[in-house]
């Protein structure tokens, strides 16, 4: 009886023993991960740190008092621009995105531009179709903006595979070039005017007039009766005219009738839109007519595109927004269809059907989501990617009346005519 309580006691001790090691085992485990977790953000911050001090050392050598007027651009697809030397090789035309934390090009750009790698980015970024990724950082040795030099930009590489190639039809520049200069949109007189953030006397005078609006980048407020008060993101990297959330979608569908389209964005991300025109919005004082307003599920965010700035003169001042009502109104009601019912853009590499409206003439024709389209009134119509993606195919469709595409679907070619 005796030995049997001491095995049984043995047991007992063996079990302890066994949890206590499991115990300090785990423990070892956890603090080694904790110390790498660590050791990680601490690498992320340094790096962080070495990008942004690298970003503003370029404006370093950039006089107080430059001032600079240039010819206002803006392709057909409504993104504004400015013309830039890389490296004293290249010359090209590079697009505003204030919402981008950094600037964007394609990875084949980058051997024209002459750019060397600087390094991954060790936190993962979010593109607009929610693919995530580790931006490869290469480096050029100077851009140069007019009389304005630039040393050491930092640019974003981004690669075929990732969601934001097809759109990337021009380099980007991102907030950390747009926010340590001025930029002045003159939509009345079409000029851009760059200076100096540092030179308070054409701060003074070019603002003038201008309503200011702390925070306006990030925290632009709108108003009308239906959608009350909203807080808005200026993003010049988006062609919308004002993308609403959830929420101010249902107000406005108690008042207006949305008109409904399917738009695809990329393999397995299909969006069901609605979009409201001719609306007026109310900035201050200032009144916006005719504003299209679209509710996209997967983005749900409240955003002012670039067809609903440049309705107005504005100033980029860091995170600070300046705006002024422009001499001439602008009429035109933004929408990303044409009256019928079909946009195209380019998906996969190809040219194909990626918006349609629902119940539309297009749709009714026959046409699908994804078809991939050929030819374009027996082609007559350019079909080179460019042309899509830089807005003039799109512009065509807002204008055409009459439209024969020919597509090809599951490997059988097919034609379609749509008519008013």
């Amino acid at each position: 009886m005796k030995n049997i309580q001491v095995d049984k006691y043995d047991i007992i001790n063996q079990s302890n023993m066994k949890i206590k090691k499991i115990v300090r085992n785990l423990f070892k485990i956890f603090t080694v991960l904790f110390i790498l977790l660590l050791a990680y953000i601490v690498y992320a911050v340094g790096w962080i740190y070495k990008f942004n001090a690298g970003q503003k050392a370029m404006f370093k050598d950039v006089p107080k008092d430059f001032y600079q007027k240039f010819p206002l651009i803006q392709d057909p697809n409504g993104y504004f621009g400015v013309v830039a030397t890389i490296n004293g090789l290249y010359t090209d035309t590079l697009l505003f995105d204030t919402q981008a934390s950094s600037s964007l090009v394609k990875q084949e750009k980058l051997d024209q531009y002459g750019a060397v790698y600087w390094g991954r980015k060790p936190i993962p970024t979010f593109n607009f179709y929610q693919q995530v990724y580790f931006s490869k950082i290469y480096k050029v040795n100077d851009v140069k903006i007019g009389n304005c030099t630039l040393k050491g930009l930092l640019f974003n590489s981004v690669p075929k595979e990732n969601g934001m190639y097809n759109a990337l039809y021009r380099t980007v520049l991102g907030r950390t070039i747009i926010e340590n200069m001025v930029w002045k949109f003159d939509m009345d007189k079409k000029e851009m005017i760059l200076f100096s953030p540092q030179n308070q006397k054409s701060l003074k005078r070019e603002t003038d007039g201008f309503t200011f609006i702390k925070d306006g980048i990030n925290k632009l407020s709108l108003y009308n009766k239906q959608t009350d008060s909203l807080k808005l993101l200026v993003d010049l990297g988006s062609n919308y005219d004002i993308i609403i959330d959830k929420k101010t979608c249902k107000k406005l569908q108690k008042c207006y009738i949305p008109r409904r389209y399917t738009n695809y964005r990329r393999v397995g991300l299909t969006d069901t839109i609605s979009e409201f025109r001719g609306i007026t919005m109310y900035c201050n004082d200032i009144a916006i007519p005719h504003c299209t307003l679209i509710y996209m599920p997967t983005l749900n965010k409240n955003v002012a595109g670039n067809n609903f700035i440049e309705k107005m003169n504005f100033i980029l001042a860091k995170d600070d927004l300046y705006i002024q009502q422009r001499t001439d109104t602008v009429s035109n009601y933004d929408s990303r269809l044409s009256e019928l019912g079909l946009n195209i853009n380019i998906r996969e590499e190809n040219v194909r059907i990626t918006s349609l409206e629902i119940n539309g003439k297009a749709e009714k024709a026959g046409l699908k989501l994804g078809d991939r389209v050929i030819s374009i009134e027996q082609g007559k119509i350019n079909m080179d990617h460019l042309s899509v993606q830089n807005g003039k195919m799109e512009r065509y469709l807002q204008k055409a009346k009459c439209l024969t595409l020919e597509i090809e679907r599951n490997g059988v070619k097919k034609s379609f005519t749509i008519t008013k």
